[in-house]
């Protein structure tokens, strides 16, 4: 059994896959748009959701997250600490993934030494999105 983080978004999936490929040094396994789905006359898809992403995948070393955009319905896009991403790596990726996240979003918990990591702390990105970033030992 695995478990992925799945994100959505409110037309922002292509920003929020561009931050986390710069904050992570990563990149796409694949973008998939509205308006690559067959059309369906049940469905009408309106102009201004082709490009919207459907669903896209990035690695996250081993693994991967799925983001995708949401139209047609509100979207809770309040920040929340209800649900974070852990991401353990070495403390170059923590310091780098930290920083970026960090410009346009807001800090959590610095980065700081903690008993368990020699560099661990939680950003909120731009988007809402609560990242907890671990360094491991």
């Amino acid at each position: 059994m695995n478990v992925r983080p799945y994100l959505t978004f409110a037309g922002q999936c292509a920003a929020a896959i561009e931050l986390y490929k710069k904050a992570f040094k990563t990149d796409t396994l694949e973008v998939m748009r509205f308006g690559d789905m067959p059309p369906s006359p049940d469905f009408p898809l309106p102009d201004e959701a082709k490009e919207l992403i459907l669903q896209a995948t990035i690695k996250f070393g081993e693994h991967y997250i799925r983001l995708s955009d949401c139209f047609g319905h509100p979207l809770n896009e309040q920040e929340t600490e209800r649900v974070s991403l852990v991401v353990e790596a070495d403390v170059e990726t923590i310091k780098h993934a930290f920083a970026i996240l960090a410009e346009e979003g807001r800090v959590g918990a610095a980065l700081s030494e903690q008993f368990y990591s020699p560099c661990t702390g939680v950003v909120f990105d731009k988007f809402g999105v609560m990242w907890n970033l671990v360094a491991q030992q």
